[in-house]
């Protein structure tokens, strides 16, 4: 069976707590490939994977350059 679909925000809440991101940053990353798994829109919401992460490109790009990978 599939991983259940949650809401972008519920998502959110869950990762960042009462610090969670405004909802337009969280449409930046979506845009931006920023929150992986890339969540899916349904009608006008986006849903994700609860194990969704969001992952910073700079950072990932500078550990691959100091593992030479």
């Amino acid at each position: 069976m599939a991983a259940q679909l949650i809401p972008l925000s519920v998502w959110a809440e869950s990762i960042f707590g009462e610090h969670k991101p405004h909802r337009n940053t969280l449409m930046n990353w979506i845009r931006n490939g920023r929150i992986r798994p890339v969540p899916r829109k349904v009608g006008r919401e986006y849903f994700c994977k609860p194990n969704a992460e969001y992952v910073d490109p700079v950072a990932e790009r500078i550990e691959r350059m100091t593992n030479g990978r």
